[in-house]
């Protein structure tokens, strides 16, 4: 049984690609390894890091950036669709801001800022391996009508 097929460049003419090893004549998923291409017949094998600072070949070809909700305190793994709100406090600022700006900020966000530290609204945990039946683990429906 294949677990992974390997996979070149990004036929697509982008740079990013995934690298599956043969180990023998076996592939299996735990030889995969992230990695990034620097031409369209040079792959390097090499986990991505969250910096922009090029400390690694892959980063150097493709600095991987941040995004605004990271920037504001949100998680990496951008999962929360709608977060719940707190009210402006100048103590999450890194900066001293004056009375002016704290009343601008308070105007441009009646409502509050996000609360990364809570989950998003009706957010759920992530179940993995969903069932619709027969197997009562992780059951989402049981499709077999039993």
């Amino acid at each position: 049984m294949e677990y992974v097929h390997p996979v070149g460049p990004d036929v697509r003419d982008r740079r990013r690609c995934r690298i599956a090893t043969r180990q023998g004549d076996s592939r299996q998923a735990n030889n995969a390894v992230d990695g990034c291409c620097s031409d369209p017949s040079t792959c390097i094998a090499e986990t991505q890091t969250l910096s922009n600072q090029p400390t690694t070949q892959c980063n150097t070809l493709l600095p991987s950036w941040t995004f605004p909700r990271y920037q504001a305190g949100g998680p990496v793994a951008a999962d929360i669709a709608r977060c719940q709100l707190k009210p402006v406090d100048s103590n999450d600022y890194k900066v001293p801001l004056s009375a002016d700006q704290m009343a601008r900020l308070r105007t441009i966000f009646p409502a509050g800022v996000c609360d990364w530290s809570k989950p998003g609204v009706n957010q759920t945990k992530l179940v993995p391996m969903l069932s619709f039946g027969p197997s009562p683990v992780n059951l989402v429906f049981d499709v077999t009508g039993q």
